[in-house]
């Protein structure tokens, strides 16, 4: 299925004190709005309007389009193969449609917008927290959205424009994306700050095999870089846990004996709050993760998501800094 053509118009409508400039069809902001919330009941309370118009809009849409866009569920709604496909064109059209706005607020003299942000779950509670309050704090009238996924689906979501920018560990080499920023950091032995090994100046991988490891499972790419470690080392590895959730790997490690190797931006914040222990391992087996910035490509950022690149690079330099001897910048 082609993109549709939608017969675009312009009005203007108040919003906290300013004008918007609307270039998209009500109808496709609707069906929009009906998928994010997945039922038309959902959707109307959220918007503030009857469910029975908003489906009569979308009966509009369906008949121009000539294809049904949503599948009305006993307990809901979800797109039609030919809606996934139009809702993707749309929420690009809104974001191209934001940067626009962006750019002529910018010119204005105003400091409003917004800003979509992709990360890995391991920077929900490191540094992003802060720079979201420093994005805040220098431009406070900028409403952030964050989304936090596997690196699959936040490359999914940076190539359909979904989303300003993305922080993630190990693209794929034909990264369908701009890469703004690179750094590449060797991973570590992570433990409770108590823990025997905790005062070991290098750990070789085969000095940890004495502890129970909990391990990441392979939806996380940092597996990938173990396993082939360990092989290298000739070393049989066991887990005690796999886990697909970081978080859960840390906290068990603030509680038990176990060991595990992490990204040292994984635990930035428990180390820092002496919860946790990260020490370098000595043997070069286990190779350097590679940390990107992207943005979709040609296409230029809007000012406050170049603004917010500008200090997630400063948190990464910060952490980079504290562990000179694990991290280089490429």
């Amino acid at each position: 299925m082609t993109s549709v053509d939608f017969r675009f118009y312009r009005s203007k409508k108040r919003n906290a004190g300013h004008d918007e400039m609307q270039l998209i069809s009500a109808s496709a902001v609707l069906l929009d709005a009906v998928a994010r919330a997945g039922s038309f009941r959902r959707a109307a309370e959220k918007l503030n309007m009857s469910a029975s118009a908003i489906n009569r809009q979308i009966l509009n849409l369906e008949e121009d389009v000539g294809l049904p866009l949503l599948e009305r569920l006993p307990r809901g709604v979800r797109p039609t193969a030919a809606g996934e496909r139009l809702l993707a064109d749309i929420r690009r059209w809104r974001r191209e449609q934001e940067i626009a706005a962006g750019q002529l607020r910018d010119l204005k003299g105003q400091r409003r917008g917004s800003i979509s942000i992709g990360a890995m779950e391991c920077f929900a509670a490191a540094f992003l927290p802060d720079a979201i309050k420093a994005l805040q704090t220098e431009m406070p009238l900028v409403e952030t959205d964050v989304v936090i996924g596997g690196g699959d689906d936040l490359l999914r979501r940076l190539t359909a424009k979904e989303i300003d920018m993305a922080l993630i560990f190990n693209p794929p080499t034909r990264l369908q994306a701009d890469v703004v920023y690179s750094l590449k950091a060797r991973p570590g032995l992570v433990m409770a700050a108590n823990h025997p090994l905790a005062t070991s100046r290098a750990p070789r991988l085969a000095d940890c095999l004495r502890h129970g490891f909990i391990l990441p499972d392979r939806s996380i790419g940092i597996r990938k870089f173990i396993e082939i470690a360990f092989q290298e080392a000739h070393v049989d590895l066991a887990a005690a846990v796999t886990t697909n959730s970081i978080t859960l790997m840390k906290s068990m490690l603030r509680i038990g004996q176990s060991v595990a190797i992490l990204s040292i931006f994984d635990v930035h914040s428990e180390v820092a709050r002496g919860e946790l222990a990260f020490l370098p391992i000595e043997d070069r087996k286990l190779e350097e993760e590679t940390l990107v910035i992207a943005v979709p490509s040609n296409r230029r950022s809007p000012p406050a998501a170049q603004a917010m690149i500008d200090i997630i690079k400063a948190a990464l330099q910060s952490i980079q800094l504290a562990r000179p001897p694990m991290d280089t910048i490429r």
